[in-house]
């Protein structure tokens, strides 16, 4: 912590002149994590727990409508104020929730679970600008990485746009990433800014969803001269079933493997290798494991044995940042659908954390 606050005190002073100029106060910030390992949470009052755990890293999840409500973003700035106290590495998903009477979303009636921020009219863009110039500004000395929507290849779901062509939608995204990369990179140049993908490396789903593949060499073609980075989330091929080893035949060895996770994550890093996906300073782009869990419904057995497996492919691939387990505490509406991933069982109604699963106690002796 000390070379970071060091790093920041010198930034700050050999851009000063910059800054008066420009009237942009500059503030160069990156806690850099002392280990890949991580968690999905929100619970400010279970931060000893994820220092317990051995967790350097954190991620949640924040949607675009909370900037209209100070209340709410007080919270949040309560919540990465004790992240970064505990020296925990934040990161935040920002998202597009639907907000009746916005054209930030590019819908004018709830159609889906999250929203593409609108670059389709020149509103939407100016609206998008606004909340990446709010969040970027107001965290840009307390979080390090950031990940802009939500499995964006997921057309359907996560990053609805209304729009089914590829190169329509993966523009309209592009333009999107480079307002808020644009934002976050005025106010913290060493923050971190990634692009966010499902597990369908080749494979599609018309309408549904789009080969990340395809997305990602599209995309860019758009942004090869931002330091953009890959969020991938490499859960096991059916999220029910913690035993991706096994139970993944669509992760296979070679290039055009249906899906890349945990079993074949190499697919996607080879891939980056490449000359025309090096960053613009030459390098492999960043690469953080941003969601994957392993249910326990099978068996607290199941869950811990698949982690560990997990963790030691991701150990034996050096271009993981970061392994961001998700997630603490079960969700009730996940747990529903058979994925109770958590490292904590809740209360069956709300995230209310009631007793420690045997895997905690796996996830905390791994490092």
């Amino acid at each position: 912590m000390k070379s970071k606050r060091i790093k920041q005190i010198i930034t700050a002073s050999l851009t000063g002149v910059l800054t008066m100029s420009m009237g942009v106060n500059v503030f160069a910030f990156y806690n850099t994590a002392e280990s890949i390992k991580g968690i999905h949470s929100s619970h400010v009052n279970m931060v000893d727990d994820m220092v317990a755990l051995g967790c350097k890293q954190v991620i949640f999840q924040f949607n675009s409508s909370f900037v209209k409500n100070e209340q709410q973003m007080k919270a949040f700035d309560a919540l990465i104020d004790a992240y970064n106290a505990a020296d925990l590495t934040v990161t935040m998903g920002v998202m597009n929730d639907y907000q009746e009477g916005d054209e930030i979303c590019p819908v004018s009636s709830p159609v889906s679970n999250l929203y593409q921020f609108n670059t389709l009219t020149e509103v939407g863009k100016e609206r998008t600008r606004q909340v990446a110039e709010a969040l970027a500004y107001r965290y840009k000395d307390t979080v390090s990485n950031w990940v802009i929507g939500n499995e964006i290849n997921n057309q359907r779901e996560w990053n609805y746009l209304g729009v089914s062509d590829l190169d329509t939608y993966t523009k309209a995204y592009a333009d999107g990433f480079r307002i808020f990369y644009d934002a976050i990179k005025t106010y913290n140049p060493d923050a971190r800014v990634f692009i966010p993908f499902d597990y369908n490396w080749t494979q599609s789903g018309g309408d549904m969803y789009f080969s990340s593949r395809d997305m990602l060499a599209l995309l860019n073609t758009y942004l090869s001269d931002t330091d953009y980075g890959i969020a991938w989330h490499p859960y096991p091929q059916d999220l029910s079933n913690p035993d991706f080893m096994n139970t993944s035949p669509l992760a296979t060895d070679d290039p055009e493997s249906k899906i890349v996770n945990l079993k074949n994550l190499h697919v996607l890093t080879d891939y980056m290798q490449q000359t025309e996906m090096l960053s613009p300073f030459g390098s492999v782009r960043h690469l953080i494991l941003s969601e994957q869990g392993f249910s326990s419904v099978m068996g607290e057995d199941a869950q811990a044995l698949a982690l560990m497996q997990g963790w030691d492919k991701v150990k034996e691939n050096p271009y993981v940042e970061a392994f961001l387990l998700s997630r603490l505490v079960d969700a009730p509406s996940e747990v529903a659908q058979g994925y109770a991933f958590g490292l904590w069982n809740s209360d069956g109604v709300s995230e209310t954390p009631t007793s420690r699963k045997q895997t905690w106690y796996y996830y905390q002796a791994l490092n």
